[in-house]
């Protein structure tokens, strides 16, 4: 037996699938990556999933009410290219760990090819999750109690949150847009392209926070391939320029080149800022000037986790984690 709605949102989600994870974490850790478990796990070093259950909509809808803090607050993380399924839900797992007083963020997983020759293909995976991920932030801002919703993309993500912003600006769904606190890390998006995504994104309350950094390999890997076209995330905070431009745009543009990274690619960096994340976001929320440009570093001490950790993830998937 089945139900329609008239509800848009209710239509237009139903290729979305959602599940809850448990992790069992070891409070010793390296300061950035997942340590993923072998054939013979053990837990004093490894990540391990000790629980996982698969969610429908009103499940999911009440873990997300379960996932808001005090503050009104819940994050959604949109992953980047060259994610498996499983890599995604680790990496959202050692966010939650690493971000504290912050809420584990709510996982929104698209089908990359989770292959280094497949990015061709995960930027047309990605462009095609825009409407999945735009419903999913209608979910969430519905939620009871949400007040703001933490959006944080990393590297291709990227380019699927801001597309998702666009288009419920476009829809003018200015209830869910006016909730979002958007960071970018490492965005993988033409310029240009940024420049047109946000002149029909308009000037939203909260600035948009760009996480940048001039070394980033695979960023450069990603220009070359889009013929030398700079891309957003390798924004030079020296050049006066880019004041000029986050003035008129309404962005907030942080350095994290000083950060640690784990892939060699100076690509991940985003991982080691999970621990000064309710810093990040207090500063997102100060009267301070918007288009605030500077260089910041984070050099918060590492924490060690006492506790488990729970996922939950909105999947659009052609395969589940295998």
């Amino acid at each position: 037996m089945s139900a329609k709605s008239d509800d848009p949102v209710d239509m237009r989600s139903d290729k979305l699938t959602f599940e809850a994870f448990r992790f069992s974490i070891p409070k010793q850790r390296p300061a950035v990556g997942v340590v993923y478990p072998k054939p013979s796990p053990d837990p004093r070093k490894q990540f391990l999933v000790t629980e996982r259950d698969p969610l429908d909509r009103p499940e999911f809808l009440r873990e997300l009410e379960l996932s808001v803090d005090e503050s009104g607050t819940i994050a959604v993380f949109v992953h980047g290219y060259n994610y498996s399924y499983q890599e995604a839900v680790y990496w959202t797992a050692q966010l939650g760990a690493d971000a504290g007083n912050v809420p584990p963020p709510v996982l929104f997983a698209w089908p990359s090819q989770g292959s280094l020759t497949g990015y061709v293909a995960d930027r047309d995976e990605a462009l095609a999750s825009r409407t999945e991920l735009t419903r999913l932030l209608e979910l969430v801002s519905r939620a009871r109690g949400v007040k703001h919703i933490v959006l944080f993309a990393h590297s291709m993500g990227s380019l699927i949150a801001i597309e998702a912003v666009r288009q419920l600006q476009l829809e003018e769904r200015q209830d869910v847009s006016h909730k979002l606190e958007i960071y970018l890390a490492a965005a993988d998006i033409d310029v240009d392209l940024f420049r047109s995504q946000l002149a029909d994104i308009g000037r939203l309350p909260h600035p948009i926070t760009l996480l940048v950094s001039k070394q980033d390999r695979a960023l450069s890997f990603s220009s070359l391939l889009g013929q030398e076209r700079p891309r957003v995330g390798q924004a030079d905070v020296h050049d006066p320029r880019i004041a000029t431009i986050a003035r008129d745009m309404n962005l907030r543009i942080f350095d994290i080149t000083a950060l640690k990274d784990s892939d060699g690619l100076g690509h991940d960096r985003y991982a080691s800022l999970a621990k000064s994340s309710e810093e990040l976001i207090q500063a997102e929320r100060s009267p301070a000037a918007p288009g605030h440009v500077g260089v910041i570093v984070f050099t918060a001490a590492n924490k060690l986790l006492l506790d488990p950790i729970r996922v939950i993830s909105a999947s659009h998937q052609r395969a589940g984690m295998q």
